[in-house]
C-alpha cells in the first residue's frame, strides 16, 4: 500500500503544469528585475515577498533551492489532497505567482497594459485548456 495516493484526476494534472509556467516564469522575473549590485552583493535584493527576499538576499544558489523545494512541495500536496482542496491549491498558485510576475512587468519592467494583456490572455488560454481537456476529450 501507498503512503501517498497520486490523483488521476486530468484538471488536476493538466493545471499542475500551467501552474508550474507561472511559478517559473515569476522567478525569471524576479532574476531579471535583481540590479546590477545584486550580482555581486546579493544583501542588495530587490523583492517584496519577505520569503523570497529571505532566500533571494543569500544568493542564487539559496533562491533557486528554496524555489525548487517550494515548487515540487507544493505540486506535492495539490496531488494528493482530495480534488477540490488540490484545485483550490493550484489556482491559489496560479493566482499568487501571476499577480508577483504582473508588478514586475507593470511597475519595474515598465511594459505597457498590452502585454501584460498578452500575458492574460496567455494564461487564461492555457487554464481552459486545461479544465476543458477531459470534457470534451481533447
Amino acid at each position: 500500500m501507498a503512503l501517498f495516493k497520486f490523483t488521476t484526476d486530468k484538471v488536476i494534472r493538466q493545471l499542475r503544469w500551467v501552474a508550474l509556467l507561472v511559478m517559473l516564469l515569476d522567478a525569471a522575473c524576479t532574476l531579471i528585475g535583481q540590479p546590477s549590485s545584486f550580482w555581486h552583493d546579493p544583501s542588495t535584493t530587490n523583492e517584496n515577498a519577505p520569503i523570497v527576499r529571505f532566500f533571494l538576499s543569500r544568493g542564487v544558489i539559496p533562491f533557486a533551492v528554496g524555489g525548487i523545494l517550494y515548487i515540487v512541495g507544493v505540486l506535492f500536496i495539490a496531488s494528493i489532497t482530495p480534488r477540490r482542496v488540490g484545485l483550490a491549491i493550484l489556482f491559489y498558485l496560479l493566482l499568487g505567482h501571476f499577480f508577483g510576475m504582473s508588478s514586475w512587468i507593470l511597475y519595474y519592467f515598465r511594459c505597457s497594459h498590452s502585454i501584460w494583456g498578452v500575458f492574460q490572455i496567455g494564461i487564461a488560454v492555457l487554464i481552459t485548456l486545461a479544465i476543458c481537456r477531459e470534457k470534451d476529450g481533447v
